[in-house]
């Protein structure tokens, strides 16, 4: 029997989930809190598997309160952290944004981290032909970390450049993006060997010129913190040379 999908959430995850469902010509239903309240009841009466797309904070309070409609559903939540007795996590490993939709191809290709011991991707979310992997739920917490420190973290540090680069140095950010993509395919490659530059080299001379001219810019207490972190790396002193 084909499933039928409830979308909970108006979110960036729950626009681009909805996006991939009816791509793949998965039946889909659609809701929000910001609409009526009352319309839910009927949509989990016709659906099969229903999506909880909401903020960590109220995923758990929202299913509390509406335990009756989803007792006898496959419920899911997205959340990379949370863990909880009331919906099975299916944490999608990929950055939503909320500019334009992704195409098909993009969307088969994000792996599903899902709970160990618990349903397979093909109970949780049949009909989707993506990849997953099973994690330890107690790890979720740390995983979940890390995927911030690496997409939300590395962002925030492009977002800072692409900036300075177009205010203070008049420099176009298309010259960056060369750069970025080489960053990306080094890491692909050979991550243990993508560093490159002053730290890479033990160049405190230059380090220091760095952070000199930073002087008040809070992302001087970044730099400091990425060499000081980068002194613990394994993988600090297998580094390149630039």
């Amino acid at each position: 029997m084909q499933p039928t999908y409830l979308l909970i959430g108006s979110g960036r995850v729950s626009r681009h989930l909805e996006r991939y469902f009816r791509l793949l010509g998965l039946r889909t239903h659609s809701w929000s809190r910001k609409g009526d309240p009352s319309s839910l009841a009927k949509l989990a009466q016709a659906s099969s598997h229903a999506l909880c797309l909401i903020s960590d904070p109220a995923i758990e309070p929202f299913l509390h309160d509406h335990e009756a409609l989803f007792s006898s559903k496959t419920v899911v939540h997205a959340s990379g952290s949370l863990v909880t007795p009331r919906a099975r996590g299916a944490h999608p490993l990929m950055t939503f944004t909320s500019a334009e939709p992704y195409d098909l191809g993009t969307y088969k290709a994000i792996p599903f981290v899902i709970e160990k011991g618990g349903p397979a991707l093909t109970d949780l979310l049949p009909g989707l032909p993506n990849p997953s992997f099973e994690l330890d739920p107690a790890l979720k917490p740390l995983y979940h970390a890390y995927c911030v420190m690496s997409g939300n973290f590395t962002t925030l540090l492009w977002q800072k450049v692409i900036v300075e680069f177009e205010s203070r140095l008049g420099l176009p950010r298309d010259a960056l993006f060369p750069y970025l993509a080489q960053v990306a395919g080094n890491l692909r490659r050979d991550a243990e060997h993508a560093l490159t530059g002053p730290i890479a080299r033990n160049d405190d001379e230059t380090m220091r010129r760095h952070l000199r001219e930073l002087d008040s810019d809070p992302y001087a207490l970044v730099y400091r913190a990425f060499i000081a972190a980068a002194r613990g790396n394994p993988c600090e002193n297998q580094g390149g040379r630039s």
